[in-house]
């Protein structure tokens, strides 16, 4: 906790013959992460994949075409129990990929010709409207024929360029439809005059003989039965997706295991006789990993220890926190990874994180959403960085459901009677809220904006000097305790004498009244500041004095808390004063508007509130993530690490 599991880098050696047992006793404990081997030498070459890696690499394309043709998802197997997986896999998955790809072929084949016909139908229906056949528009040596669209008389202008000339007009879904026989000769004159037409659109005569009606009813028969033939095919896939879906997706995961262990020695340095592996395990585990070793290669591998001097930066980083602060992990990782000697921030984000996200949604309808939402991702998702996210959510929900209460605010409706501007307004209860720790219930965020924002700033003040004490420690154990002080210790010192001088100053500036230089707090504060600055230039140098107002920018920062929760209730409130007041109690009466009113009320505030909910979890997941990331982290985090990743899988649906 705090900081990242303490590893020992090791060296694993042995004969070429327990190269096998040694893959699989790793791959069990997943517990070493392999440094992978790169330079080569006359005596050590990088190692070749095991025999079976080509055969179970073949199996797994094979299985996860089938899985993709059949459109398997992992998700549905969530209710999956884990599966014993016969021997005859090799069997099974040449069948079952005969069956899916003759299947999936015949019906992209369908698919083709169902495209095909239907485009042949559109093209025909046209011409039900001219009372021809459709050879009659094609084969002509002196002749010109034209087809298409048109609303205006084109027979009057045709008659000015040459008399000799057939028209065939008709009607298709209310257009008028024309087919037009004159001879060659007169071809550029016609196609000028159909091209300033801008009603005329040309149609292209179908490759089909015989007349419309009857080539449209035998297009219908045909494409009606290619219909029938594909739906039965779809259901034979999704029987089989259905009979074979646990197969599939345990044999999967079996396949993708044996192909990781096959290809592991293109991480390890080989020679005619040997193999060695350079890795890390967690330093607690050592004794118990040797052991198992020995025990599965009769001792012929040998587990060592590196003693010699390390560069931090090649240690690999499991972060270790408690089950609660796991989720927050994502955060840590969607920044940057720790560094091995840095302190780990996941735990102090699983307690700010969620409360500032609570004090600037902080209702209790709303809270109550976040958390269903975060439980029903959870639900859906078991495992990865989506679970951690529900996680996360469900905290934050839960925080944003107690500060609801605190607010006294439910979907912006009071939820107990408060005296607001010398009116009683009544709350949900119908009650007055209770005193808890000196504090009347509810806290109404309009009335209280002054000592809301002072806590703001309390907050801020505390978070960043947070941020300074945990780099301070971290330069006290990269350098020493003197970069520490000019590092982070002046930085500590001007912000703690800056708050004190603003704690005697602004009293005096708001009542104008005379300033306190002779006040104890006031020259202790002015002596920090003072003594701070010095160190920061002679650490940083001179130019360090341009940060100074960052520092003050950091804290103010934090108002953004009392203003995102502030813009929120607002809309909750115009919502339902609009909703409440104009349609659903116009003038106090409840109905007063009739029932028609009523409801474009209740749809003005299920709109409202479903907007106001999503800017509630984009806003202070987003600004809550920037205080953390900008005000906090940038006060020690540099990060920069390895991130551990162990040899090795989690099996889900099968047994080892």
């Amino acid at each position: 906790m705090l900081k990242p599991t303490k590893m020992t880098k090791v060296v694993i050696a042995g004969t070429r013959d327990q190269i096998e047992p040694t893959i699989s006793t790793f791959h069990k404990l997943n517990v070493l992460h392999i440094t992978d081997f790169s330079k080569e030498t006359e005596d050590f070459k990088i190692g070749r994949p095991l025999k079976t890696a080509s055969k179970f690499s073949e199996h797994l394309l094979s299985l996860r075409a089938i899985s993709n043709q059949l459109g398997l998802k992992e998700s549905e197997s969530g209710k999956l129990t884990k599966v014993e997986l016969s021997s005859d896999i090799d069997e099974k998955i040449t069948k079952l990929q005969k069956e899916v790809s003759s299947r999936f072929d015949e019906l992209r084949n369908i698919e083709s010709r169902l495209k095909e016909k239907e485009d042949l139908l559109s093209s025909v229906k046209p011409f039900f409207g001219l009372p021809l056949s459709l050879e009659s528009y094609t084969g002509y040596e002196t002749l010109k024929v034209y087809t298409g669209y048109i609303d205006t008389d084109l027979e009057s202008r045709l008659i000015k360029i040459h008399s000799n000339f057939e028209l065939f007009v008709g009607e298709h879904e209310k257009r008028k439809i024309f087919a037009l026989f004159i001879p060659k000769e007169f071809e550029g004159e016609v196609q000028k005059l159909l091209q300033e037409e801008r009603t005329y659109v040309e149609l292209k005569v179908p490759p089909l003989k015989g007349n419309p009606p009857v080539i449209v009813d035998e297009l219908t028969k045909e494409i009606t039965g290619l219909r029938e033939r594909f739906s039965l095919i779809k259901t034979e896939l999704d029987n089989l997706k259905e009979e074979y879906s646990e197969f599939i997706i345990a044999t999967d995961e079996h396949l993708s295991i044996e192909t990781q262990k096959s290809e592991a020695p293109l991480k390890f340095a080989t020679s005619a006789n040997a193999f060695i592996i350079d890795g890390w395990v967690p330093s607690d585990k050592f004794d118990k990993i040797e052991a198992e070793l020995q025990k599965n290669t009769d001792g012929k591998v040998y587990l060592t220890r590196i003693e010699e001097e390390i560069d931090e930066k090649e240690i690999p980083i499991e972060l270790e926190n408690p089950v609660a602060a796991k989720p927050f992990e994502l955060l840590i990782d969607t920044f940057a990874t720790p560094r091995y000697g840095e302190i780990d921030p996941s735990l102090f984000l699983f307690i700010t994180y969620p409360l500032f996200y609570a004090l600037m949604l902080g209702d209790v309808g709303y809270g109550l959403i976040v958390t269903a939402i975060g439980l029903v991702i959870k639900q859906k998702f078991k495992t990865g960085g989506l679970n951690a996210l529900a996680l996360i959510l469900l905290i934050s929900g839960v925080f944003s459901t107690i500060f609801g209460v605190i607010y006294g605010e439910f979907f912006g409706f009071p939820i107990f009677n408060i005296e607001f501007k010398g009116h009683l307004e009544e709350g949900i209860l119908g009650i007055f809220g209770p005193t808890i720790a000196g504090i009347h219930l509810p806290v109404h965020r309009f009335e209280s904006v002054k000592p809301l924002l002072l806590l703001c700033f309390a907050i801020g003040i505390f978070h960043v000097l947070l941020g300074y004490i945990i780099g301070f420690r971290n330069e006290v154990v990269k350098h020493d305790l003197k970069h520490a002080i000019y590092a982070k210790g002046s930085w500590m010192m001007i912000l703690i004498g800056g708050v004190l001088l603003i704690a005697k100053v602004m009293p005096a500036l708001m009542s104008k009244s005379r300033m306190p230089t002779g006040d104890m707090i006031f020259l202790a504060g002015a002596g920090l500041m003072l003594i701070g600055v010095i160190l920061l230039i002679k650490g940083e140098g001179f130019i360090s004095i341009l940060e100074l107002p960052t520092l003050l920018s950091n804290v103010l920062s934090y108002s953004r808390i009392l203003a995102i929760g502030l813009s929120s209730a607002g809309i909750a409130l115009a919502v339902n004063t609009m909703a409440m007041n104009l349609f659903i109690r116009p003038e106090g009466v409840l109905l007063g508007g009739g029932i028609v009113l009523a409801l474009a009320g209740v749809v003005i505030l299920f709109i409202g509130h479903l907007i106001n909910l999503l800017l509630g979890i984009l806003g202070p997941g987003i600004h809550s993530l920037r205080l953390q990331y900008v005000e906090f982290f940038t006060k020690f985090y540099e990060g920069g690490g390895t991130k551990y990743l162990p040899f090795g899988h989690k099996r889900k649906y099968t047994e080892e």
